[in-house]
């Protein structure tokens, strides 16, 4: 089985000039969008949509397509991945001004330390990132990553790499992962299998792409989160006489030149994070964590346990959900009910309609401070909405014009293992289209019908190829390529070496073990 290669597949269709033109637009395409927004330095919104534009226009599918496809994409983007930015962004806004984030950062902090902090937000990242689509992890984590960068005075992307290398492997490798699922289902593999062998696949990458990535990639690249983002996500409060004195002490007994960890709270309203710092050096540090229920403003914090509680239900929903959809174990109205409660943006509502509480309500806040936060968790927002939902209207447009049908004829000429033509469908088909998801189903049809035989071992492996190939070269045709950038406050030079990169990273590692595995099995 493991010597079947593409050689088997027919060719349906003849090779004509048209579909090698449409390859060369997916590079013309780019080069306009990356052009426009580094060189003649246009918004990303506008560049995005010029680039759709012509990738629309030049195809041959028309003036009047060219617009429906990227208001299609548009919406059809803001449906699914902007209502949860939204619901993101007031989880983490009710969480920064309990200080409910404070507890998690604290304890953190405490635990792994400052140069084990990497390692540690990976794995909370894959943990998270086991039952939830990419976009719902990282609105999730972004709060976290952000405070952790400016209450401990530590690099964003130190921690904002490994948060989203975590997600990402999981995404792209781990059942119940709709990508992966539909793979499974395409060459009839063994789901729990599958998701044995893309755990053992998944912790080498998320070791390489996380912590040993990071470690090579943050003093190289410069970033400056905007204050949007600092405003939505974290807090800034006056400073206590216990953490005045704190800092006062440790500046005391610190060598010349030696820099201390600055709280946020000792910080003013215009405190920004920028990468890089100098390299670290050996120096005293003081880790000043507040102790549950200790009042912050005048106000009681949320306890650990109910913090993490909090943010865990939407988790916890979705698990369920998965539990149901991936083992059938439920039936009926409990079915209905677990189905519609797993549905991420309602597990996302009723995290929120929780956090009113535990995060409101239970820690002192009137009903009127409760209506200001959640008012203030919209305005930082608006300049990413704007920008994915142009991502989206991107990729549409590239779908739109024919450019799978070209990728899949093209690689059906291919002799080459079938297991490397389904890593390699996937990434072009991840790179033309910028959605893992979509690269992953649309390889799945095409290589689908080619493996029909495999036994059981071969054909996990062969669906997990395709989640492999589906994260290769994330770029400025993927939404979330630009949320990384406006969060992290990324040029589009930097999100390349950062996000693009770390995608491509993590398709190559993950191809590498899964042939290493198809080799022993």
């Amino acid at each position: 089985m493991a010597s079947q290669s593409a050689k088997a597949a027919p060719v349906a269709m003849t090779w004509s000039g048209h579909d090698t033109w449409l390859l060369a637009l997916v590079g013309i395409s780019i080069a306009v969008v990356v052009l426009l927004i580094s060189w003649a330095k246009l918004h990303a919104f506008l560049a995005l949509m010029v680039g759709a534009l012509t990738v629309s226009i030049l195809s041959g599918a028309g003036v009047g397509k060219a617009a429906d496809s990227f208001t299609t994409g548009l919406g059809n983007i803001m449906g699914k991945v902007g209502i949860l930015i939204v619901l993101g962004a007031v989880l983490g806004r009710l969480m920064a001004d309990s200080g409910g984030i404070d507890q998690i950062v604290s304890t953190l902090s405490r635990v792994a330390g400052p140069e084990r902090l990497p390692w540690a937000v990976t794995a909370i990242a894959c943990i998270v990132g086991l039952p939830m689509f990419f976009e719902v992890g990282f609105v999730m984590l972004v709060p976290l990553v952000l405070q952790i960068a400016k209450r401990a005075d530590y690099p964003v992307l130190r921690v904002g790499i490994p948060a989203m290398a975590g997600l990402a492997t999981v995404h792209a490798l781990v059942p119940p992962h709709p990508g992966v699922l539909v793979a499974v289902n395409a060459v009839h593999a063994d789901i729990g299998l599958t998701l044995v062998y893309g755990l053992i696949v998944a912790i080498p990458c998320a070791i390489v792409v996380g912590p040993l990535f990071t470690a090579y990639i943050w003093p190289r690249v410069p970033a400056r989160v905007p204050e949007s983002a600092l405003a939505a996500f974290t807090t800034v409060a006056p400073p206590s006489a216990a953490v005045t004195a704190a800092i006062d002490h440790a500046r005391s007994h610190t060598r010349a030149g030696a820099r201390v960890p600055v709280p946020a709270s000792a910080a003013s309203a215009s405190v920004t994070v920028t990468d890089p710092p100098q390299p670290p050096v050996d120096k005293p540090s003081v880790d000043i964590v507040r102790g549950e229920g200790e009042p912050q403003d005048g106000r009681r914090m949320p306890r650990f346990s109910v913090t993490i509680g909090t943010i865990l239900l939407p988790i916890v929903l979705m698990m369920l959900k998965a539990g149901c959809d991936t083992f059938n174990w439920a039936h009926g109205v409990l079915l209905t009910t677990i189905e519609f409660l797993g549905t991420p943006v309602i597990s996302l509502l009723a995290a929120v309609l929780v956090a009113l509480f535990t995060f409101g309500w239970a820690v002192g806040h009137s009903r009127r401070e409760v209506q200001e936060a959640l008012s203030r968790s919209f305005p930082p927002i608006a300049g990413v909405l704007v920008i994915v939902g142009a991502g989206g209207g991107y990729s549409m447009a590239l779908q739109d014009s024919g450019i799978n049908a070209a990728i899949g004829q093209a690689a059906q000429h291919l002799h080459i293992p079938l297991i490397l033509l389904a890593w390699l469908v996937a990434a072009l088909m991840r790179t033309a289209t910028g959605s893992g998801t979509v690269a992953t189903v649309a390889a799945a049809g095409i290589i689908g019908p080619m493996a029909q035989g495999l036994d059981s071992p071969h054909a996990a492996l062969l669906a997990l190829a395709l989640g492999s190939g589906a994260a290769f070269l994330g770029h400025v045709n993927d939404a979330s390529f630009w949320m990384f950038k406006e969060y992290f406050g990324l040029s589009v030079g930097g999100t390349l070496r950062t996000w693009t990169v770390s995608h491509t990273l993590l398709s190559l590692t993950s191809l590498g073990a899964i042939l290493l595995l198809h080799a022993v099995v």
